[in-house]
């Protein structure tokens, strides 16, 4: 009998602990410190009931003031300490706005007993607006310093002042000049591209060629702080310059190749006799000539002339930091232009063709494409390329 007691007493206590953090977890969070869990379990647990249960109504309020008292604590401490950064104090007097705003709907707030719960609310709003007023203020000086840096030609400090003020903004909209600041900003963090194309290698490149090549939406490529310019001007300042630079041309010769083969298949072509064991015409139960569908092997013989020729285009992209005159990084591009035709004839029945020849029968030998025309597609194929490079060079820039 002890056995069976002990296995009965083991499965009462894993159903006890089990269950029990769910009856105990809302004194567990506040006894632990875990107040916005605590307040979120009860605000659940309460709201829409007629009845509110004693002990939901009393961790709610515990949390809450707790949960207050500690966050003006903290408030209080950073205040306290020299160079106060007001945008946490704001967080945390926000956040004591939001946690008592919510809790509106609920007040006043009584137990099934009659006991009304005790709530230590904080003037959060006048707190929020002087929050907001000294962290617009603390942040336009330092947007104000980062300026005095990016007017001096630190792009990376105008870009700094620029998302600085638009935090200014989310606190104080139109403090003081921010948004002229903002725009000022913009223009100084901004960094211009010159992207060129330069032949270095033995071949003459094909007219048009840099233009095809350069023929790309900037606006897939320009962001707010990078502009990209595709026809560079000597009187302009340039901040990098992005070469393309032409290493190698390689043009196959042309070339063509022949070959012949089979396409065969079975097929039904009419009827056929069935010949019994002696050779004679087969008869049904009914004395009828059995016949049977006749298979045979058709062929259709091939001819097939394969033109070919290629062009290579290949080089890199170096990106070059032009106020520090280093480069800052270079990748190997490569596009492959092909030129392939098919020509076919056939000899034979035309049922035996593979869906492969068919759509190849009738075909005929083309011109083949110039070493310019060539070169010039493979451009189009380098294009998509050198754009995707000139995109992920942002990251470096």
């Amino acid at each position: 009998m002890k056995a069976p007691q002990s296995i009965l007493l083991l499965f009462l206590l894993g159903g006890f602990l089990l269950t029990a953090p769910g009856c105990k977890s809302i004194d567990t969070l506040v006894e632990s410190g875990n107040y916005e869990q605590a307040i979120a379990k009860a605000q659940r647990k309460l709201t829409g009931k007629d009845k509110k249960n004693p002990k939901f109504v009393a961790a709610l309020e515990q949390a809450v003031n707790r949960a207050n008292e500690r966050d003006m604590e903290r408030a209080d401490f950073l205040q306290q300490k020299n160079g106060t950064d007001w945008t946490r104090v704001h967080a945390i007097y926000d956040n004591i706005k939001r946690r008592q705003d919510a809790l509106r709907p609920l007040l006043p707030l009584y137990d099934k007993n009659g006991r009304k719960a005790n709530f230590r609310f904080v003037r959060a709003e006048e707190l929020v607006v002087e929050a907001e007023d000294r962290a617009a203020e603390q942040l336009y000086a330092e947007a104000s310093d980062l300026m005095r840096a990016g007017r001096q030609g630190d792009k990376a400090a105008a870009r700094e002042a620029y998302r600085t003020l638009e935090t200014v903004e989310r606190y104080r909209p139109d403090y003081l000049d921010s948004r002229n600041l903002a725009a000022e900003a913009e223009v100084l963090g901004r960094v211009f591209v010159a992207v060129d194309v330069t032949n270095e290698s033995q071949s003459i490149l094909p007219r048009g060629f840099e233009q095809e090549l350069l023929r790309i939406q900037t606006s897939q490529m320009d962001d707010r702080w990078t502009v990209f310019d595709l026809s560079p001007s000597d009187t302009k300042d340039y901040d990098y310059r992005a070469d393309l630079l032409i290493r190698n041309i390689d043009v196959s010769p042309e070339r063509v190749s022949e070959r012949t083969y089979t396409d065969e298949r079975e097929v039904t072509d009419g009827e056929e006799y069935v010949l019994d064991e002696n050779g004679n015409v087969a008869k049904d139960s009914l004395g009828n000539d059995i016949k049977q569908p006749r298979q045979v092997i058709i062929k259709a013989q091939v001819v097939e002339v394969l033109q070919q020729k290629t062009a290579i285009v290949s080089g890199s992209m170096r990106l070059i930091d032009l106020r520090q005159g280093r480069v800052v990084d270079e990748e190997d591009l490569t596009a492959e232009a092909i030129f392939e035709n098919y020509a076919s004839t056939f000899i034979g029945d035309k049922r035996a063709l593979s869906s492969q020849s068919r759509s190849r029968i009738g075909n005929r030998p083309r011109q083949f494409p110039s070493d310019e025309e060539l070169v010039l597609d493979a451009a189009e194929v380098l294009k998509p390329i050198l754009q995707q490079r000139l995109v992920d060079s942002r990251k470096l820039i």
